[in-house]
This record gives C-alpha cells, structure tokens and sequence, in this order.
C-alpha cells in the first residue's frame, strides 16, 4: 500500500462514471454506510468521504452511520438497517467463521466487496527512560496493550496466544480506557504499550495526547514475535522504514519497524446499483485531497492498488459489480476474485 502519491488529483463538478451523472438524470440513492463508532478511524474516512460526495454527486447520498463497532454493523446489515458499511478483516474473518462475537450468535446476510480505505499499523513502545529495548523485555513489566474488549486487543491476545507469548504478558498488562492511557505512561503504571497509526501517517487523538505529554520511543520486535505477527492468519504483518506521525523522535535505534496490522475494506449491498459504486469510486479517485482536507487519513486513492490492499476475504464474498468495473478499467482487477450478481 502507498502512502503518497504519484498522479495529480482532478476535481470533477456533479456524477461521475456513466455519462449522466450531473444532469439530474440518475435517481436518487443512499449509502448508509455502518462506521463503527463516532470518533473513531473509520468513522473520521466515512466522514470525509460524506463531504466531498455531497460536493461531487447529484444523486449519491454517503451517509456515515455511527453503528457502534464493526460486529454491530455486520448485523444491522444483516437485519436490513443499512445497506453498506465498514469492518475490518479481522471481525470478518470471526463473522464467517462464526466465532468471537458471532459464535452464539452467528449472521448469514453479507455484503459485496467495494474496496480499502483504512490500515491499522500497530506496534510496540516503551517510555524513553526504560530498561525496555526489546520484546524480549516485555514479560513481567507493566504492559498498555488497548483496552480489553477491543477488537484490536482481542486480535493482539489471539495472535500472541498462538504463539505462547500471550501467558508471559497477561498477568501485567494495565487494563484502562485509552483516554485514561496518557496518564497511565505519565505516572509510571505502564511502561510499555501498543500503538497504532492510521494509513502510517495519523495518530488516534488518545496516542496524540501521550506525545504531548511523555517521552516514549519505539522498542524492537524479537524473533518471536515477529514470526507470531507472520504466521498469524488474522492479521496482516509489515516491516516499515520508519515509525510516521509523531512529533517527537520515536525511532528507537536504527532496527527494523515491525508491524502488525488490521485493514478495512468497504462493503455494499448488491440491492446497490452497479453505477452508484462505480461512481463513489471515481469520485475518491479524483478527489482524495479535498478528502485528505477534512482528515489526513484519507488515502492516495490516485493509485488503483490503494483501493485494493484490504480486499482480503474475496474466496467467500464476492466483488459489488461496480467495483468490479472500475477495478477492470483501471487495470486492477485480479482474476482470482469474484465479480458479484447484480
């Protein structure tokens, strides 16, 4: 996935795609998109995305829907509340595989594919004055690792629980809300903790605060953890040059950035009309810096590969057709996929 950018954006007046987009020709159709929750990452894209298609579309209506996390949007869906929405792969995954939140509980209504707009890079730091320099450390001392209950840490139990290293961590990690998480570094209760940042260039606003107030500095990934973000099925692993988005040095020493990650991919109802996805895409494609305005998350949608990164559960749910379209004419369609029934 990359960051920044190689084409120039064009900003287009009225529909885009099919030709009669800005004469009042096409009906008008809504996008109540499920985004977890408000202030969160996915919630801030939806958001910006809204804007810029109410500025660029006389007949798309993108409606961001607090739905309160990425399990509740799966089953509004699925119980006919909405008609699109945003989840991350990794509650996908426990979606079909009715496991986690859906093991007593399980859906059978799913979505079409659209395409990516979001990557959660997490990694491990520790307060500047510390012992920590590696992972190896980590077992025994005081541990921030998100707060219980969140998908991210369930993902980060789940992945280190298969690899054995989840027992020597458990019994020391600080359990408090992320608001909470600042002041918890500040005053010496955790030492060490996972971050994470959106599209490798934004700081959730709870991390902006402990850059504000603490000096921290990332610590380096271990053999074994490392091959436990690898050989984990659920979520994506990357080694990055760089740790982005802070304003203090983070760096650390010069060793590899490992990170482990969770992306999230739009879904559309079929009900959706093949032209109403391909125009969404069109207008992120010409349009992502007046999105970017509203929230630097925002991806450089000017290459076609950004829309594709997240689409990771394409052997059981299909491609929405718009979006098969466009991917076909921008030439990033993968004939692996599934182009899905109208």
């Amino acid at each position: 996935m990359k960051g920044t950018a190689g084409l120039g954006a064009l900003s287009l007046a009225g529909c885009l795609g099919g030709g009669d987009g800005g004469d009042g020709g096409n009906e008008p159709i809504d996008l109540t998109v499920g985004s977890s929750s408000s202030g969160s990452s996915t919630y801030g894209n939806s958001q910006a995305i809204q804007r810029v298609v109410s500025e660029n579309s006389d007949y798309l209506n993108f409606i961001t829907q607090d739905a309160g996390g990425d399990p509740q949007s799966i089953r509004l869906y699925a119980d006919g509340e909405i008609n699109s929405y945003s989840a991350g792969n990794y509650i996908m995954n426990q979606a079909l595989n009715e496991t986690g939140p859906f093991a007593e509980d399980p859906v059978s209504e799913f979505p079409q594919l659209g395409f990516g707009h979001l990557s959660l890079n997490l990694y491990w730091m520790a307060l500047e004055d510390s012992d920590i320099e590696t992972t190896d450390d980590l077992p025994g001392r005081d541990v921030y690792c998100l707060p219980a209950g969140w998908g991210l840490r369930a993902m980060t139990e789940e992945m280190y629980g298969a690899a054995g290293l989840w027992e020597g961590l458990e019994e020391n990690v600080v359990n408090v809300e992320t608001g909470q998480a600042a002041s918890a570094l500040a005053e010496g209760r955790a030492e060490a903790f996972i971050v994470y940042t959106s599209n490798y260039t934004q700081l959730p606003s709870w991390a902006a605060e402990i850059d504000s107030r603490v000096d921290v500095r990332a610590i380096e990934m271990t053999e074994d953890y490392v091959k436990a973000a690898q050989d984990f099925g659920g979520a994506g692993y990357e080694e990055v040059d760089e740790i982005g988005g802070w304003e203090q040095d983070v760096q650390g020493g010069d060793f590899p950035k490992h990170t482990w990650t969770e992306t999230y991919p739009y879904y559309f109802s079929p009900e959706i009309p093949a032209q109403a996805v391909y125009d969404l895409m069109e207008i992120c494609h010409n349009n992502y810096e007046s999105m970017q305005e509203a929230n630097p998350t925002i991806l450089d949608w000017s290459d076609p590969s950004n829309f594709t990164f997240a689409l990771a559960h394409t052997d059981d749910i299909p491609i929405h057709p718009g979006a098969a379209d466009w991917y076909e004419e921008n030439d990033a369609w993968d004939d692996s996929w599934t182009r899905g029934d109208e």
